[in-house]
């Protein structure tokens, strides 16, 4: 009978401000008030944040006393699974996956090795068990006409509606205006000074190989980019940036590790030779809501997306929204 372990982890920090597990680290909460994001416009409620401390190896018998009521088995054998679970999650961190807590969180080493933590959205604070994120808009509210308003020196004023504004204001308004029209044409006469070039004046401009031309992403092995080193909307890969000799560093082969007895697909959207690229596409994918997915391919590492499914129709639907977002050429690889 294979059991996830991951699962029972979110249940317990409900209950508790630090779950330890035991030989990899603990996962520890604190508390957090409600909060306003004038720039999103949205109010969230209090909540508890989560972070996981490497430090914390001793074992303080939570994982495996919840094992043995839920599971009903005996203190031994909820141990051996939870020694068996951490060799898992350590062998897979090893080989530089992404392991997936359920409802808590990813583990993973970045390009520089080091040990991260990815929180999921979870609430864990049952005081605010039901509170949703409120949105909220600015309310523009502007006096009356006629209706009385007071100034600094504290003698009520009427406000005529209607009335010019008074000669200060009209010559600051006009200030605005010529300092704002001045700007602009400074900005046209600078780009047309030290940008700008007539078609064909410049003999050495790149060129895109010719051995490239018309030949798709998955025929050349690697990433293509425009001509002018950027990205473009839905482009297969972001411009590798070249790495100086010597100081190239291994790629981050890491892909999310599914809960035993679960059904995923892959859909690949790209091939890197340059970390830093991965490392962006990864970003990117994770901002999208997906499970990101590496592997290595020969010298370069081939990245996408994975995600758990119970029907045909949501691989095709995530392929849709794939294609959308990252590239017109992403397929699905396995599932």
């Amino acid at each position: 009978m294979q059991i996830d372990i991951g699962s029972h982890i979110a249940a317990l920090l409900y209950e508790h401000n630090s779950v330890n597990i035991p030989g990899l680290g603990g996962f520890v909460s604190s508390y957090k008030t409600a909060t306003a994001d004038q720039v999103q416009g949205e109010l969230h409620p209090p909540s508890k944040g989560l972070n996981f401390n490497s430090n914390l190896v001793a074992d303080d018998g939570l994982l495996a006393q919840h094992l043995q009521e839920k599971l009903g088995i005996s203190l031994t054998d909820a141990n051996e699974l939870v020694e068996n679970y951490v060799k898992e999650v350590k062998e897979a961190i090893g080989r530089r996956e992404i392991v997936v807590f359920p409802k808590v969180g990813r583990l993973y080493k970045d390009y520089e090795h080091n040990l991260q933590f990815l929180a999921d959205t979870t609430n864990f604070n049952l005081d605010a068990y039901g509170l949703p994120t409120v949105r909220f808009y600015p309310i523009a509210r502007r006096t009356a006409p006629g209706s009385s308003v007071r100034p600094a020196n504290g003698q009520p004023q009427t406000a005529v509606g209607g009335a010019a504004p008074p000669p200060s204001r009209r010559l600051n308004h006009g200030l605005v205006i010529a300092i704002s029209f001045a700007a602009v044409i400074v900005l046209i006469a600078t780009y047309f000074l030290f940008f700008f070039k007539p078609a064909g004046s410049d003999a050495n401009a790149r060129r895109l190989p010719t051995s490239r031309v018309n030949v798709s992403p998955s025929q050349t092995g690697s990433s293509i980019a425009d001509t002018d080193g950027s990205l473009a909307e839905g482009s297969l890969s972001e411009p590798e940036e070249e790495t100086p000799a010597g100081d190239e560093e291994e790629l981050d082969t890491e892909g999310a590790t599914a809960a035993p007895g679960q059904r995923f697909f892959v859909i690949g959207i790209g091939v890197f030779g340059n970390e830093k690229n991965v490392q962006r596409l990864i970003q990117r994918i994770y901002q999208a809501g997906y499970e990101p997915f590496t592997e290595p391919e020969g010298n370069l590492t081939r990245v996408g997306i994975q995600k758990t499914y119970t029907d045909e129709s949501e691989i095709q639907a995530a392929l849709k929204d794939v294609r959308k977002r990252f590239s017109k050429d992403a397929k699905v690889l396995r599932k």
